[in-house]
């Protein structure tokens, strides 16, 4: 005796199976926080113990410390020997935005070692590869330099989990270093 099934209108809120239905899902293996998004959650748990620091961590103090090598000190003048003048207002402005942002998040360890970690990238990114460029390039060139190699890693490494880096931030972060004499703007 045979019997004969016709499930050929059968609906069901998934598959319809007659016998065993053998399901192999793949998920692959989460891929590891990078530096600032393992920094960040560190950042996220320091202010929910509402925990401060009252120093500022080496690797930031490198940075906060002025140093010319050439003998071209400061923003403007960095900004003047590169005929780029015309920029100064503009860069004065990111550069506080981003020196009060430095100094709002300076209270925890972990928003420290972010900003050191971002701008020594940022340093980096400008003083060997960037730099090198400048006597053959053109400003656009420049800028789209800056933007490919510093700006955009920048933002999207950040995201905005904690706090925001925006291209306005984080240009006046270069603004900054360059104010530091970390940049230099002229070849």
């Amino acid at each position: 005796m045979s019997f004969q099934v016709d499930q050929s209108g059968a609906t069901a809120g998934g598959d319809v199976v007659g016998n065993n239905k053998y399901e192999q899902h793949f998920h692959p293996p989460a891929k590891p926080l990078g530096v600032v998004e393992q920094l960040l959650e560190k950042l996220q748990r320091e202010m929910a113990n509402d925990d401060h620091v009252r120093h500022t961590i080496e690797a930031l103090a490198h940075f906060q410390k002025q140093k010319s090598h050439d003998g071209v000190v400061g923003l403007e003048a960095k900004l003047n020997e590169a005929n780029r003048q015309d920029e100064y207002r503009d860069a004065i402005e990111k550069k506080e935005i981003f020196a009060k942002l430095l100094d709002r998040w300076s209270m925890y360890a972990s928003a420290q070692e972010i900003f050191a970690y971002l701008l020594a990238k940022a340093e980096y990114e400008f003083t060997y590869v960037i730099h090198p460029q400048l006597p053959q390039i053109t400003k656009v060139a420049t800028n789209e330099l800056v933007r490919d190699r510093i700006i955009d890693p920048i933002i999207q490494e950040c995201g905005s989990k904690v706090f925001t880096l925006n291209h306005m931030t984080v240009m006046g972060m270069i603004y900054w270093l360059a104010e530091q004499c970390f940049v230099r703007w002229h070849p």
